[in-house]
């Protein structure tokens, strides 16, 4: 993980060194400026990508992350201001999409009609043709908090994965033996199926967190909701070098800590399993 991370960050500081436009300043054409400080201006704009990665990684270990140069603030201090409340937005509309997908996947296992699934492929249906920004607006008019708005956004894909696999064990050797001996279909589905999908589940877990953080930006920025993915737009207008990069990392960050925990709950469950 750590030299994933340090890949991350080259490659983020090589999109910033070699992005169209990298050194311009508009503070330059002040006529102000002496010669001297044009040419240190210059020296230090036109620096190498080794040298602006070791400047990064020398900085990022001290708690230095840069200004931003749209804000004028320090990076560090917006995003301590805004990781807890993106972590609360990506918190509660995961954990609604979560209820909802894996809910509704039980229920049509243990009741497998054509009339429940027929709407229920419709509704996610729509929901993934949607952009993100299109429902992230209807929240907006209709007037619901934006956590509504993320968990529509996951929930489709959570909901389809969750049915294919509880389908599929649905016609599992055990599950066809539980069926043989008599035992009602709600304890084959909660204590037969549920169980064996769980691995499955856990790996989509870990995927959901990386999903549910690139939605956050079209709805923090449509909901003006103070996160990261109102920074990530802001800055993104505002060619805001320094916020991007670090927040390319905080999201990478995030998405191998996530997909991390997941693997090591596949791995403990099947540990589980086999004692």
């Amino acid at each position: 993980m750590a030299l994933i991370c340090l890949l991350i960050a080259l490659f983020a500081v090589a999109l910033v060194r070699f992005a169209p436009g990298f050194g311009a300043d508009e503070l330059s054409l002040d006529p102000r400026w002496s010669e001297q400080s044009r040419a240190a201006h210059s020296a230090q704009a036109n620096r190498g990508l080794m040298e602006l990665y070791w400047l990064y990684l020398k900085g990022a270990a001290r708690g230095e992350l840069g200004v931003s140069t749209s804000l004028g603030a320090p990076v560090a201090e917006l995003l301590a201001e805004r990781i807890p409340v993106t972590a609360r937005l990506v918190g509660e509309g995961l954990l609604a999409s979560w209820i909802l997908a894996v809910s509704a996947a039980l229920l049509l296992v243990r009741w497998p009609a054509a009339m429940a699934d027929i709407p229920a492929a419709l509704l996610t249906g729509l929901l993934l043709c949607l952009p993100a920004a299109l429902i992230a607006l209807g929240c907006v008019l209709a007037g619901a908090p934006a956590r509504l708005a993320l968990a529509a956004i996951v929930f489709p894909k959570l909901f389809r994965y969750c049915r294919d696999v509880l389908r599929h064990l649905a016609d599992a050797p055990h599950v066809l033996a539980a069926r043989a001996r008599g035992l009602p279909d709600g304890r084959i589905v909660l204590c037969h199926i549920f169980p064996a999908a769980l691995p499955q589940l856990f790996a989509l877990g870990g995927i959901s967190v990386s999903m549910a953080i690139g939605a956050a930006v079209p709805v923090e920025a449509f909901c003006e909701w103070p996160g990261i993915g109102q920074l990530v737009w802001k800055a993104a207008l505002g060619r805001d070098l320094p916020v991007l990069v670090n927040l390319t990392m905080v999201v990478a960050v995030v998405t191998l800590c996530a997909n991390a925990m997941a693997d090591a709950a596949v791995r403990f469950w099947g540990q589980a399993g086999t004692t």
